[in-house]
């Protein structure tokens, strides 16, 4: 069954290395992988008839994809295009979760997974979010290496395959023209999608090359243009001269430290000066290769998709990438302003086990949970108060939901002060703990899975999840379900971590990189009106918690000093606070939320 489908450039003037590349990866994959090679591409692109002539050898071994239909889904979609719109990434998001290599274009912020192989440019790599993984090992190395030469007798010229610049010829005009080389040094490589083979007279011309890279430790010398055969032919250990067609190849060039020819018109002062201290051009090349090699394929093999995708409040397919790193995504929906993490790696889930609770508890809190009771109670009848203020005709004797109850803390509260509560949480030990202990009803279950739907008390009047909501990676469902079970009139009351704290606002990136691998969802008080308006609950009043003045730059974390003092003024006066309370009404009217004045 074919899940991941690779799709490579196939415009003209793109070069043949997104096609090599793709090839590699989808043969290393095996039956699970597919390259995507459409049958009629346009008049500015290689048509899948005319790939399978160029490259018989590599199409033989993977599957060709050559038509999609709006129904096909794949576990992953592998973007190797160079530059890609973000009307293309809505596309190819219909048809799964987006990888991308070494993308250029609008689709770099919006896709799930961003792998860099090829170095950028530094003056843009400050400006734009990094790549989940990165590193020039993931380039599919050659086996074959050599020593580094001591002189520099053999000379491979090779510009892809198309050198639709001509730089094959300019070259040989300098080198032959000049006299610095023999004609019988000069190897050139014409390639597979180039129009006609450059002929020299005594000079060998090869046809394109199956599997190239590994023929390159037979030369002291390899000139090429920015891109794979640079480092490929710097890995296996010769030296490496780049002539290039462009200004951006060019700069390019000189960031990743090779000996640049020049763009367009070769240099003839730097191919002499290479020529006679050859020794520090080979030094060049060494510096440029990469330091070790890594399989991209399996680490393709490796990544789940996981909650990637779409929205999980309003379903937009494309959202804006705030952070990444090798495991996770988090997005900003352009759409409903909902922060999401797309995970990749398979998760279990801590708050099942004892451990939570009670020994990872008392690390960061210097008590269990069920030591710190006292204390939890002492802030469920704080948040007890102000979800009574909202309840129409009284409360008595009615019923509250506590998702996510753990060990009884908020739920004995609520029983204490008149309301019939009800818990429910992950955790065997914890239900039995309420059940037993405060004789409250209790239940095990995933308040977002199906299996537990009889289960649920109906018609509620208020319903809470205190540090529970960020943990549902489809939270659309989640507020839909709560939206069923509460009546209208009734609460729905929750608290989170909050991005329009200090933490966040200090350092977003920051406090993205720090947040839990389970915490599925981030939110700002500013979204959470627009977002919840979506589902018929009316936010009714936002309390912000949390508050840390020693987050502050420059405070320290000590309650008696005046800095401290101020700046916890100040947090509490702006709302600065890393957690919130959100106390909403269901109305039970739906109706389109919007981002609000958030827009950091």
């Amino acid at each position: 069954m074919i899940d991941i489908v690779f799709v490579p450039s196939v415009r003209k003037g793109n070069g043949s290395g997104h096609l090599i590349r793709c090839f590699g990866l989808a043969n290393s994959l095996g039956s699970r992988a597919a390259v995507y090679l459409p049958e009629e591409p346009g008049t500015e692109s290689w048509s899948s008839d005319e790939l399978r002539l160029a490259y018989p050898r590599e199409l033989s071994s993977v599957r060709v994809i050559e038509s999609l239909s709006p129904q096909d889904r794949f576990a992953w979609i592998i973007l190797d295009n160079r530059e890609t719109t973000r009307h293309e990434l809505l596309h190819w998001a219909s048809h799964g979760a987006v990888i991308a290599i070494d993308e250029g274009g609008e689709a770099r912020f919006g896709v799930d997974y961003l792998v860099d192989i090829l170095p950028g440019l530094p003056r843009v790599e400050r400006r734009r979010i990094a790549a989940n993984s990165a590193s020039l090992g993931y380039l599919a190395l050659p086996e074959a290496r050599r020593s580094p030469p001591a002189m520099i007798r053999r000379v491979l010229v090779s510009f892809g395959g198309e050198d639709k610049a001509g730089l094959t010829s300019r070259f040989l005009q300098l080198a032959l023209g000049k006299r610095y080389l023999k004609p019988e040094q000069i190897t050139v490589v014409t390639g597979a999608l180039s129009e006609a083979a450059t002929q020299y007279p005594g000079v060998t011309a090869i046809g394109p090359v199956q599997d190239l890279k590994e023929k390159l430790s037979s030369y002291d010398l390899v000139v090429t243009l920015f891109g794979l055969t640079a480092f490929e032919a710097a890995w296996a250990g010769c030296a490496v001269l780049v002539f290039n067609p462009g200004r951006v190849h060019e700069e390019l060039s000189m960031a990743a430290g090779f000996t640049s020819l020049g763009v367009g018109t070769a240099k003839e002062s730097v191919f002499r000066r290479a020529l006679l201290d050859q020794e520090t051009l080979v030094e060049a090349s060494r510096r440029a290769a990469p330091a070790e090699r890594h399989d991209l394929a399996a680490k393709i093999a490796s990544l789940s998709p996981g909650n990637s995708g779409a929205c999980p409040v309003c379903g937009a397919r494309v959202g804006v990438a705030l952070f990444r790193d090798d495991s996770r995504s988090y997005f900003r929906c352009t759409d409903c302003g909902m922060v999401r993490m797309s995970s990749f790696v398979d998760k279990a889930v801590p708050y099942i086990d004892t451990a939570y609770f009670f020994d990872q508890y008392k690390a960061q809190y210097g008590k269990t949970y069920v030591e710190d009771i006292p204390t939890i109670r002492a802030a469920a009848a704080k948040r007890l108060r102000i979800l009574e203020s909202l309840i129409q005709g009284g409360f008595s004797g009615r019923t509250l939901l506590d998702v996510g109850c753990a060990y009884g803390a908020f739920a004995i509260e609520a029983q204490t002060r008149g309301w019939n509560a009800v818990g429910m949480d992950l955790s065997l030990d914890a239900v039995a703990y309420v059940q037993s202990t405060y004789a409250i009803p209790a239940f095990v279950a995933d308040f977002s899975g199906l299996e537990a739907e009889g289960l649920y008390p109906r018609d509620l009047y208020a319903l809470t999840m205190w540090y529970v909501i960020e943990h549902f990676d489809d939270l659309g469902r989640v507020l839909d379900k709560v939206a069923r079970l509460l009546q209208p009139g009734g609460v729905f009351a929750f608290s989170t971590p909050s991005l329009g704290g200090i933490s966040a606002r200090k350092s977003l990136r920051g406090f993205l990189r720090d947040s839990p691998d389970d915490h599925c969802t981030v939110w700002h008080p500013k979204t959470a009106t627009g977002i919840l308006r979506r589902f018929g609950f009316e936010v009714q009043r936002i309390v912000v918690t949390g508050h840390h003045p020693e987050r502050f730059p420059g405070v320290p974390n000590r309650s008696t000093s005046l800095r401290y003092i101020v700046a916890m003024m100040i947090s509490k006066l702006f709302g600065l606070g890393d957690t919130f309370e959100c106390y909403a009404v269901y109305t039970g009217t739906r109706a389109k939320g919007r981002i609000s004045d958030y827009a950091e």
